[in-house]
């Protein structure tokens, strides 16, 4: 993950698809969980890779919504 709010996924676009879904029907917060250490500088992204609105690791949590 980064700090825009960007995750890497396993490349077939199965979570971006289903939040992008779920967020056209109604509210949805999409939050994920990692290490710390898993952040990187910058999550190579296109338009179609939904952005996560919390990452919650064990040191703290980000909130991508703010932004």
């Amino acid at each position: 993950f980064d700090r825009a709010g960007h995750r890497i996924g396993y490349g077939a676009g199965y979570y971006d698809m289903t939040i992008n879904a779920l967020r056209a029907t109604k509210r949805v917060i999409a939050i994920g969980i990692a290490f710390a250490a898993q952040e990187i500088p910058k999550v190579p992204a296109t338009t179609r890779d939904a952005r996560l609105d919390l990452v919650l690791t064990e040191r703290e949590t980000i909130d991508f919504r703010r932004a």
